[in-house]
């Protein structure tokens, strides 16, 4: 199945390192879909499409240093298992309107505001360690350690870059309010 997924990429060399990468890490990241989705099929179905969306656009994964290929593998895995898992568990709320007070969701009150749009663009235009620590702790749940290991620097390094990044969410959020 993924002969045919890599050979949409027209040059041998990107086609033949995607082949190589996937024989790496296809168990890994099989393990960490599946701890995400806790199904089999959902789990292959996941890495599969990470691969899929690499393969229609190889430049992309190309233009990443190889030393954080596995890092941006890794957030492409968590956010299309967190797609599926929306997907194939919706839950219905019933409606909050007489629990909302003055017309403001309980969502525009935790982040004063600020929409789900403006945060993601937020964190995707911070510095690019920043943001891959922030992501890997906040959404992957891994341990700065390892974090450190993956993106190979000192784990010391690694808090910092967390501790910075979450304090310039903080700012943001502490600056979209005082504009309000």
């Amino acid at each position: 199945m993924f002969d045919t997924t890599f050979a949409v990429i027209e040059n041998e060399k990107q086609r033949s390192e995607l082949a190589e990468f996937y024989s790496e890490h296809k168990s890994r990241l099989y393990a960490i879909a599946l701890s995400k989705l806790h199904n089999k099929e959902e789990a292959e179905d996941a890495v599969q499409e990470v691969f899929s969306q690499i393969a229609d656009k190889p430049e992309k994964f190309f233009e990443v240093p190889p030393d954080y290929r596995l890092a941006y593998a890794d957030i492409m895995l968590k956010n299309i298992a967190v797609d599926m898992f929306k997907r194939n568990n919706k839950v219905h709320v019933e409606e909050l309107s007489e629990d909302i007070e003055d017309g403001v969701s309980p969502e525009d009150s935790l982040f004063d505001g600020i929409g789900h749009s403006e945060m993601i663009e937020f964190i995707n235009n911070l510095p690019t360690m920043r943001r891959n620590v922030l992501m890997l702790r906040c959404f992957f749940d891994i341990p700065i350690t390892e974090i450190a290991q993956r993106l190979k620097i000192a784990p010391a390094t690694a808090s910092k870059h967390l501790t910075l990044a979450r304090k310039a969410v903080r700012d943001f959020i502490a600056e979209r309010k005082n504009r309000l």
